[in-house]
């Protein structure tokens, strides 16, 4: 009787626990990776709670939904396909949503679960694929737009220059129009942000390739360096071109080393669905251990990769914990694409997969995601070297339109009446109160002002569009400011050498 009483009564907990778990939006991506690690496991034969188990364990932000799955089997007893449709029609993502929904009706029919996931895997990276090409074609687009609206912010700022020759306009509606403009270059690279694919290439910096640690410890260093060395070089009154190329050339080095590591990342990436293969087609074929069949494969197919492979054999040869070695190994290539994978190879060979078999799984995943992301690299290449281009086109109107109007207010006041009594008489008006000093200055810092904020926002605008390793962002700052410094240090002479002649 009091049995029967305090039944319901961990189902009733175990529902609202249900009704309070967050169930997150899951990219195409994350649904791709979480079939391919099901149906990974599921190649060895393990039992349906097993899978279910497993694919909880998962880093994918599906996961969340069958560790909900376990809690209603585990329980509140539900049966697998029941389960699978409670928790399909919470799913906020439609494409999890769906896949929930046909799981629960193959495991209704009593199909076969290891071909049923991998089948699902196959179509899910058909749709993975698709949806990351549109997502592809329209961050083109907006590439081609960010140098409209880069342009139309130039364009304010010169417009409202030349208005100031012609007529008094106040500091505040000027300043105004320049933060507009700035907002304006700020969106451009927004837009950029969101059409782009979503996704993350390389590991944290703390925990990657000796390349990316030593970018990072570059960064705390040289990055405060840098804006003390600007602002003490402002302050003290030296030119701002020589300030903006030796600011570019501090930062530079951690851009530099940054983007070194990137490419070694995405040979790695090339490289690594083939390592799979490799590894998993010698294991099968000589009825070896994974471990030996590392000792066995010719790494000079792999250059890039092969300190890394020697490495992971060096430490399962001394015996050290697989799990760690697989999972530094995953770490220290500096690739979070090969951190994921790895996790799924070794994981599906450690329960008993047939390590051919999980490899080539594995090794679609990798190269897909692989190819997908060098389409992206060709885009974001084109779009790079057109804004370092638009920059020096950019800086060099601004730099020109200013250096005009300081030369023709200079040659203004050599023919003009000094006396502002002998200019009401002879109702003489130039704009902004006869430019004075003040005047001519505060031209100068709007100008400086829009050339630093459009070099930050080109440069953000290139490592968004290209992904990789955050800090090479600073490569592309010290290339704009470069660029920047060289017009501030060419153009005013040029235009003073027209003019006088």
């Amino acid at each position: 009787m009091n049995s029967s009483v305090s039944l319901p009564k961990p189902a009733v907990k175990s529902s609202s626990k249900i009704d309070k778990v967050v169930f997150k939006p899951i990219s195409a991506f994350d649904l791709y990776y979480q079939l391919t690690y099901m149906s990974a496991m599921a190649a060895s034969g393990i039992s349906r709670a097993k899978i279910f188990s497993l694919a909880g364990e998962s880093d994918a932000l599906a996961a969340t939904y069958f560790v909900a799955i376990n809690t209603l089997v585990d329980e509140m007893r539900y049966e697998y396909p029941e389960a699978c449709r409670k928790i399909g029609i919470k799913a906020k993502s439609e494409n999890m949503k769906s896949f929930l929904l046909r799981l629960s009706d193959a495991l209704r029919s009593g199909e076969p679960l290891a071909e049923y996931l991998a089948r699902e895997a196959e179509v899910q990276g058909t749709e993975y694929q698709n949806q990351y090409e549109r997502d592809l074609e329209g961050m083109k687009q907006w590439t081609n737009a960010f140098s409209s609206i880069l342009i139309s912010t130039v364009l304010i700022v010169i417009i409202q220059m030349i208005s100031s020759m012609i007529y008094s306009m106040q500091t505040g509606m000027m300043s105004g129009l320049v933060a507009t403009a700035a907002l304006m270059a700020c969106f451009g690279a927004w837009i950029i942000y969101r059409s782009a694919p979503k996704e993350v290439m390389t590991v944290k910096g703390s925990e990657g390739s000796s390349e990316q640690r030593h970018a990072l410890r570059l960064l705390r260093l040289l990055l405060p360096l840098s804006l003390l060395v600007g602002a003490a070089m402002a302050l003290l009154g030296m030119p701002m071109g020589i300030v903006l190329i030796i600011v570019g050339g501090i930062v530079a080095p951690i851009g530099y080393i940054s983007q070194s590591s990137d490419k070694k990342v995405v040979k790695k990436d090339v490289e690594f669905s083939t390592f799979l293969r490799s590894l998993g087609g010698m294991a099968s074929s000589s009825g070896t251990t994974v471990k030996q069949a590392l000792t066995r494969i010719d790494l000079s197919s792999f250059p890039a990769m092969e300190p890394d492979i020697t490495r992971l054999s060096t430490r399962l040869q001394a015996l050290v914990d697989p799990t760690i070695c697989w999972h530094k190994f995953g770490l220290e290539t500096g690739s979070k694409l090969i951190s994921q994978v790895v996790d799924i190879f070794y994981g599906g060979v450690k329960i008993g997969g047939d390590p051919e078999r999980v490899g080539y799984l594995c090794s679609l995943f990798t190269a897909k995601t692989s190819q997908l992301r060098a389409k992206r690299r060709l885009a974001s290449g084109t779009f790079t070297g057109l804004t370092l281009v638009m920059q020096a086109v950019v800086s060099g109107l601004m730099l020109f339109v200013l250096s005009i109007i300081v030369n023709f207010t200079e040659m203004v006041k050599s023919v003009m009446p000094s006396n502002s009594a002998e200019l009401a008489a002879q109702n003489i008006q130039i704009g902004m109160g006869q430019f004075s000093a003040s005047d001519l200055q505060f031209l100068t810092i709007i100008t400086v002002l829009m050339i630093i904020v459009i070099s930050i926002v080109t440069a953000a605008s290139v490592i968004i569009c290209d992904g990789g390793y955050k800090p090479k962002f600073f490569l592309f700052l010290a290339f704009t400011c470069f660029i920047s410094g060289i017009c501030f240090l060419v153009v005013p002479g040029m235009v003073a050498g027209i003019l006088t002649s």
